[in-house]
């Protein structure tokens, strides 16, 4: 099974501290353990094989959610070279034994 987590264009928050995630997206990932508000996630990347990110999926624990990418995300950026305005997609797949691995994909808006 694999689907679309989400889609949208890069904001300078995204670029310069963190991934901010669409709400609507929160039930693609998996639930947080009892009490946490704070799990680890590995999304591959599918322009380079073997790059792996490491970060750090969060919601707030009181009021909106907010959910947010962080970790690894700002040095991805930065050796990506992205701007405000490219594009980014997440998806998650999951193999025949409930094994659960994201991939993330680019689009880069040249002027």
């Amino acid at each position: 099974m694999e689907g679309k987590v989400f889609s949208k264009s890069l904001t300078k928050t995204d670029i310069n501290h963190r991934l901010c995630i669409p709400t609507n997206s929160l039930l693609m990932f998996p639930p947080f353990a009892e009490g946490s508000n704070i799990q680890s996630l590995i999304v591959h990347d599918m322009e380079e094989a073997g790059i792996v990110l490491n970060l750090r999926f969060y919601v707030r624990r009181n009021g909106h959610p907010k959910p947010v990418l962080a970790g690894d995300w700002v040095q991805f950026v930065r050796r990506k070279g992205l701007k405000i305005g490219d594009e980014v997609e997440l998806f998650r797949f999951i193999d025949a034994n409930g094994e659960i691995t994201y991939t993330i994909r680019l689009f880069r808006h040249y002027v």
